[in-house]
């Protein structure tokens, strides 16, 4: 079999691997060189972000942005859901004191409908966080069935006829109204989260809606501009061309699903020729992300074989 870094203008692993963030040198080894557990215990305590993130947990389980904010328990629910998935990533699970702490209390911003409720104030709906949320809490083994099933019951009950899902009070409840790609793809990461495979016919039907819509403007004004696709960033948030083919590869499809192939090809050209890729929100700002750089190739990896 070929070597899957073959398709690459350099291969940047080595540079990764000599980084200062433990964490990350242990995702490294684990996910693209198949070492188990990169030699490092999880969680990676000693890691820098780690004990960032235990420093400033709150009592209370959450996280605050840092600054005066006006919508502050909006900031707080966005703080404390990036904070997991950067826990998540440096190993950490139900078992680590501070995921734990910051999954109950996520946890506890779900409404008696089901849906988790923050991002966007206390007053509307959010399918796309919720799906966030979910898999959040299944990739870290939270455990009570009840959150879990009511959160995805919500969310087969809010989805549009086409399969996908779109925003409830902020655009239309009519389900026969068009999907949101942005919004599905996020959704789609709680379902691909889920090992039990709970509703696999319904995440199917929304997967094929999302492989369908890649680099095709969205229904709804939010995001609408194809450039959007190209704004590609790390840990995963909106929906762009990585994060929607890294959720469509961890629910099992490959080049050959929708245009996967076309945002493959893509992100294939996006690759600078240190090996590096680079955060696209910021125009003017073209770092070399090593983070994004290994969710890049995670998901060609994961498609090139």
């Amino acid at each position: 079999m070929t070597d899957w870094t073959s398709v690459l203008k350099a291969n940047p692993i080595p540079q990764l691997l000599e980084h200062d963030e433990l964490g990350l040198v242990n995702r490294v080894s684990r996910d693209l060189l198949d070492s188990a557990k990169g030699g490092l215990e999880e969680p990676v305590c000693e890691d820098i972000t780690y004990k960032t993130l235990a420093r400033k947990q709150k009592p209370d389980g959450s996280w605050r942005e840092s600054g005066s904010k006006k919508n502050e328990e909006v900031w707080t629910f966005i703080a404390s859901l990036r904070s997991l998935y950067q826990l998540l990533d440096l190993g950490a699970d139900m078992s680590d004191e501070f995921f734990a702490h910051g999954a109950h209390f996520i946890a506890g911003t779900q409404t008696a409908d089901g849906d988790f409720r923050g991002a966007y104030g206390a007053n509307i709906p959010a399918p796309d966080y919720t799906g966030m949320v979910l898999d959040v809490l299944l990739r870290g083994g939270f455990d009570d069935e009840t959150v879990i099933d009511r959160a995805f019951a919500w969310l087969l009950d809010v989805r549009r006829a086409k399969g996908g899902w779109a925003i409830p009070v902020l655009r239309s409840k009519s389900k026969k109204d068009p999907s949101s790609h942005n919004v599905t793809g996020m959704v789609l990461r709680g379902f691909a989260g889920d090992t039990q495979k709970r509703h696999k016919e319904e995440a199917d039907k929304a997967a094929a809606f999302l492989a369908d819509s890649i680099f095709k403007p969205d229904a709804y004004p939010d995001r609408r501009s194809i450039e959007y696709w190209g704004k590609i960033a790390y840990p995963f948030w909106f929906t762009d061309a990585l994060s929607a083919t890294d959720v469509l590869t961890r629910l099992g499809y490959g080049l050959s699903f929708g245009r996967v192939s076309r945002a493959y090809e893509w992100l294939l050209r996006q690759q600078g020729d240190d090996g590096f890729w680079s955060c696209s929100l910021n125009r003017r700002d073209r770092t070399p992300d090593p983070w994004l750089t290994y969710a890049a190739l995670r998901t060609i990896k994961s498609l090139a074989h």
